[in-house]
């Protein structure tokens, strides 16, 4: 992991997307203190600092080693667990035992017909009346939907993929990777019937193409 990533630490709100900015103080509001809070797919640690205020604990799990590496390195906190999972697979967690989930940056990377499977599991681990704040990357201005056609045909038909609708593969050229990526267009009128068909109702939300990111914060029910 780069030490630009690890930076966060020496600023929290550094590398923070504005719409996360925007809404963890009314997520931990809503949340409560002393609670017991799942950072999913937290990557390097970035949110923790900021979630533990009030005496909650925190959970965080992640599918990078790596990441995981540098978060214990990094984070000096006897109040963060740290577990290695593939969120696809399973949430090895109680029923309920959660207060309150932050899911950021990530549910762009759950396949389209994973969705509701993945709800309704992020769901069971909620208790009833907890708080997920979930945010996924939108469509850029440039993806427009003949553009993505186009993508999705090339995937399909010449490249042989086993692509579904839904499904987006483009190529990233940044300073720490260059190649292929992966994200699943979120769309905000499905994803929505499918927080609601998943147990959860929107409490807030941000969306639209202004953003860089949707963002949704989502009470069980």
């Amino acid at each position: 992991m780069s030490r630009e990533a690890i930076a966060a630490y020496d600023d929290p709100y550094k590398e923070w997307y504005a719409e996360e900015k925007q809404y963890l103080p009314t997520f931990l509001s809503l949340v409560g203190t002393g609670k017991r809070i799942l950072d999913l797919a937290g990557g390097y640690a970035k949110a923790p600092p900021l979630l533990l205020q009030g005496g909650n604990s925190v959970v965080l799990a992640d599918l990078s080693t790596q990441s995981l590496r540098d978060g214990r390195a990094t984070l000096d906190s006897r109040d963060v667990d740290f577990v290695k999972l593939n969120m696809l697979l399973e949430l090895p967690f109680v029923d309920g035992g959660f207060d309150g989930v932050w899911f950021s940056e990530a549910f762009e990377y759950v396949p389209p017909d994973q969705r509701m499977q993945f709800l309704r599991t992020l769901r069971r681990v909620v208790q009833d009346g907890g708080v997920v704040l979930l945010s996924a990357e939108g469509l850029s201005k440039e993806t427009t939907f003949f553009v993505y056609l186009k993508n999705y045909l090339y995937w399909k038909l010449v490249k042989r993929a086993p692509v579904v609708w839904g499904e987006y593969i483009y190529m990233l050229d940044l300073p720490r990777y260059k190649g292929w990526h992966y994200h699943a267009l979120v769309l905000s009128r499905r994803i929505e019937s499918s927080f609601k068909a998943a147990g959860f109702e929107i409490l807030k939300s941000k969306t639209g193409r202004e953003t860089e990111y949707s963002l949704y914060i989502l009470r069980a029910v």
